[in-house]
């Protein structure tokens, strides 16, 4: 019962966190599915799942790097991807190490510009 919790808590945290990346992105202007996913440089209905529904696994690395790459993706967006980035890699948000393993193989640098800090 108690590893259900910690479970609940890690992923309210990451819901948290896309809702934070959400904010973000509404303060900075984009205040539709369109501008986000434009800024965000993914389809309409990623950024829409992304940003809104999936509390499952949260945006995949590919969909990450995607963004990271989006060269319109304002500065305090992708601060906030970043630390969505380090958190995810760091398993705060209850994958198990060998998920937040195969996480951190996909952002090395970014994981490792933390460490080194």
């Amino acid at each position: 019962m108690q590893k259900r919790g910690k479970g609940h808590r890690a992923k309210a945290r990451q819901a948290s966190k896309l809702a934070e990346i959400r904010a973000a992105l509404i303060a900075a202007g984009c205040d539709t599915a369109a501008k986000q996913a434009s800024v965000l440089a993914v389809g309409r209905s990623t950024a829409w799942i992304v940003l809104n529904s999936d509390k499952r696994t949260g945006p995949s690395a590919d969909v990450i790097k995607r963004i990271l790459a989006s060269p319109t993706l304002p500065t305090v967006v992708r601060q906030k991807v970043e630390e969505y980035v380090r958190d995810k890699a760091g398993g705060l948000y209850g994958h198990n190490e060998r998920q937040a393993e195969a996480f951190r193989d996909h952002f090395c640098a970014l994981t490792q510009r933390t460490t080194q800090s």
